[in-house]
C-alpha cells in the first residue's frame, strides 16, 4: 500500500495548485464570462465543451460528462493515481510530502510500467557514458549531429548496447520483472528458445515522454552499418499510443503557448538541432502524417501550425497527407519550404535561427502550396476534378464556418471554380451544441430536481434550509437521490461543503461525471433564497400529488373489493392532501 497523505498536506497543495493554471498546461483555456473554456482533451471534437471553474475549481466536459478536481484531472488525464497527483502538484508548489515505504509487489500497474521506463532512460544514459562507449558515441553526437552537451543532457539521449540482454539483467537488480519490460515494451520473449532479450541493441535511443514528464517510450536510431531499419519505436503499450503523442511537446508546449504558432518537423533530430538553435516552438511527427489525435492534442496549444519537412518529395508529400488533421482540429496551416538538398537538421546546424526565421516568413499557405505547381489553365479535366474533390473534402473537415468559407473563396479563386461547385461538394451538416453555461427552464420534475441540487452544490450556506424540508427519497430521479445523500453525509461529517473537496470523496465515476456537470453551470446570484423555496414547494407539491395519485388507485381497489372501511378511511386521507394543496 501507498499509505495516506495527511490531510493538511492535501490541503495545502489544493490550495497551492490553481486548477486554470494546471489545466492550461495541457489545454488552451480561453476565458467565457466567469468559467473558461477549450477543446476537450478527453475526446475530440471540433466546438469546445470542456469548461473549467477558476472559482469552485473544478472542470466538467459537457460532451464526454468527465469532470472533477484538479487532482482528478491529473488521475485521467495522466493515468495517476490519487497520491501521485499529490506528489506530482506538491512538488511544482514546493511542498514537501512525507514519504512512505512503497512495497514494490502491490505497485499499480502504471506506477510499474512508468518505473521500468525510467530505469531503462537512467541505463541508456548510463551505457552511453560508459568507459566503452562514452568518447565514439560522444563524438558521433558532437561531429555528426553538431549536439551540445546541454542538449544531449536535457533530451536524455541515450545507448543500447551490444548485450543481448543487458537492460534485462540490470531491470532485475531494480526489481522488475521480465514480464513488466515486455509490457513496456522493452523486453521481447523468444516462444521458440522461451527466453527474453532487449528490444534495443546497438541504437542511440531517444526517449519520448508524456505531458507530466514522464518517460512512456523510445525512439532507437541505427548505429551499426547495414542495418535494414534506421529507426525502430517502442510498440504500442498502455503507456505509449503513438498516433496520441507528438515528441517534444513535454519540452516545447510552453513556448507554443505563448509564441502561439507550432513549427511542425518530422524527425527527433530536426526537432532537438531547431530547439538547441533557440527554435523552441516546435514539435515532431516521428516521420508519419499526423494522426486527428495528435492534432486534437496540438490545437489545445495554438491555431497557427508551420509544417518544416525535408525538401525532397517524400517530405514534401508528408506535409500534404498532414493537412487533412490538422484543418480538422480547427489549425491553419502553412508550408515552409528548406533549400534545395536540405533538411530542418542541417537548416539548424548550418545557418541558425535567423535563417529558420527566415524561411518561415516565406511559408506558404497550404493552397498555394498545394497548387504550386499545377497549370489551372493548361492541365487536363482529370487532374482538376481531383485537386477539387480534394481541396472540397479539405473545407469540410474546417468545423469553423466563417474559416470554412474563407477557405472556400480563396481555393475558388486559385482552381478558377466558382465557390458554388465547391461549397456543394461539401455535405456541410454542422450544428451547434447548447452553451455549457446555459440553464434551461425547467419543465419536468427531473430538471427542478437538477436546478435544485446544482444551487445547493454552487451555494453550500442553503443546504440546511433544503435539508429541513427534503429527504433524499424526495428526489425522483435515482441518481439525484444518491447525489443528495451524498452531500448531506460529507456535510454532516465535515461540517461544509467545499467544491473542489467533494471529488475526493466520489468513487462513482459516473456520480463524479453527474456533480460536475451540476457544479459548472453559471447560476444566477441574485434572489437566490426565493429560487431554492420555490424548487423545494415544487418538488413537495409533486411528492403530494404522486402520493394522491396512489391513494386514489388504492381507493379504486378497496371500492372493487367492496372494503368500506378501507375506502372511507382512503377518501378522508386524500380529501385532507387535496385542501393542503389548495391552502
Amino acid at each position: 500500500m501507498t499509505g495516506l497523505i495527511p490531510q493538511d498536506i492535501i490541503e495545502q497543495v489544493r490550495q497551492a495548485s490553481d486548477i486554470v493554471d494546471i489545466i492550461n498546461q495541457y489545454v488552451r483555456l480561453k476565458k467565457r464570462g466567469r468559467n473558461y473554456q477549450a477543446l476537450c482533451p478527453f475526446h475530440v471534437e471540433k466546438t469546445p465543451s470542456f469548461s473549467v471553474s477558476q472559482d469552485k475549481q473544478i472542470f466538467h466536459c459537457f460532451g464526454c460528462s468527465k469532470g472533477g478536481n484538479v487532482f482528478t484531472f491529473l488521475m485521467e488525464h495522466e493515468s495517476m493515481t490519487f497520491v501521485e497527483a499529490i506528489k506530482h502538484l506538491a512538488e511544482k508548489a514546493g511542498i514537501r510530502v512525507p514519504e512512505r515505504k512503497i512495497d514494490d509487489k502491490s505497485k499499480e500497474e502504471f506506477e510499474r510500467l512508468h518505473y521500468a521506463q525510467q530505469v531503462a532512460v537512467d541505463y541508456y544514459k548510463t551505457t552511453l557514458y560508459s568507459d566503452k562507449y562514452r568518447d565514439k558515441i560522444l563524438n558521433y553526437l558532437h561531429t555528426k549531429r553538431n549536439l551540445t552537451d546541454e542538449s544531449i543532457e536535457l533530451f536524455q539521449l541515450g545507448l543500447s548496447g551490444e548485450e543481448w540482454d543487458g537492460l534485462l539483467k540490470h531491470a532485475l537488480k531494480k526489481e522488475l520483472y521480465p514480464k513488466d519490460m515486455v509490457a513496456a515494451g522493452l523486453v521481447i520473449h523468444s516462444d521458440k528458445k522461451d527466453n527474453y532479450f532487449d528490444r534495443f541493441r546497438q541504437r542511440l535511443m531517444i526517449p519520448i515522454f508524456n505531458l507530466s514528464e514522464k518517460p512512456i517510450a523510445f525512439g532507437g536510431r541505427a548505429l551499426k552499418k547495414g542495418e535494414l531499419a534506421k529507426y525502430i519505436n517502442s510498440p504500442e503499450t498502455k503507456l505509449y499510443s503513438k498516433s496520441f503523442v507528438l515528441y517534444g511537446l513535454n519540452f516545447t508546449k510552453q513556448f507554443i503557448r505563448e509564441k502561439k504558432e507550432v513549427i511542425i518537423v518530422e524527425g527527433y533530430f530536426d526537432l532537438i538541432s531547431l530547439y538547441q538553435a533557440g527554435i523552441k516552438n516546435v514539435v515532431a511527427s516521428s516521420g508519419t502524417a499526423f494522426t486527428t489525435q495528435q492534432a486534437r492534442l496540438l490545437a489545445r496549444f495554438t491555431d497557427m501550425a508551420y509544417l518544416f519537412f525535408d525538401a525532397d518529395s517524400a517530405g514534401q508529400n508528408a506535409a500534404v497527407r498532414s493537412v487533412d488533421a490538422l484543418y480538422d482540429a480547427g489549425i491553419e496551416v502553412k508550408v515552409m519550404r528548406p533549400p534545395d538538398g536540405e533538411d530542418p537538421d542541417s537548416v539548424a546546424v548550418k545557418y541558425g535561427a535567423d535563417k529558420i526565421e527566415e524561411i518561415k516568413a516565406e511559408a506558404l499557405r497550404y493552397l498555394e502550396f498545394r497548387t504550386l505547381n499545377i497549370d489551372m489553365e493548361k492541365s487536363g479535366i482529370i487532374v482538376r476534378e481531383k485537386l477539387i474533390k480534394e481541396l472540397a473534402e479539405l473545407a469540410e473537415r474546417i468545423g469553423d464556418p466563417t474559416r470554412r468559407q474563407l477557405f472556400i473563396s480563396e481555393a475558388s479563386a486559385i482552381t478558377q471554380i466558382d465557390q458554388s461547385v465547391l461549397a456543394n461538394l461539401t455535405t456541410g451538416g454542422y450544428t451547434t451544441r447548447r452553451s455549457p453555461g446555459e440553464i434551461k427552464h425547467p419543465k419536468k420534475i427531473t430538471d427542478i430536481e437538477s436546478d435544485l441540487i446544482s444551487m445547493i452544490l454552487n451555494y453550500p450556506e442553503y443546504i440546511e434550509t433544503v435539508q429541513e424540508r427534503l429527504s433524499p427519497e424526495d428526489f425522483q430521479s435515482k441518481d439525484l437521490n444518491q447525489i443528495y445523500s451524498f452531500i448531506l453525509d460529507v456535510y454532516k461529517t465535515h461540517g461544509a461543503i467545499k467544491e473542489s473537496v467533494l471529488f475526493d470523496f466520489i468513487e462513482d465515476e459516473n456520480l463524479a461525471s453527474q456533480i460536475s456537470s451540476l457544479m459548472i453551470l453559471d447560476l444566477p446570484s441574485t434572489n437566490i433564497d426565493t429560487q431554492i423555496k420555490d424548487y423545494i414547494n415544487q418538488l413537495l407539491t409533486f411528492k403530494r400529488e404522486r402520493v394522491i395519485d396512489k391513494l386514489r388507485s388504492e381507493l379504486k381497489l378497496a371500492e372493487e373489493q367492496k372494503d368500506f372501511e378501507a375506502a372511507r378511511d382512503l377518501t378522508t386521507e386524500i380529501e385532507e392532501l387535496i385542501a393542503k394543496r389548495k391552502g
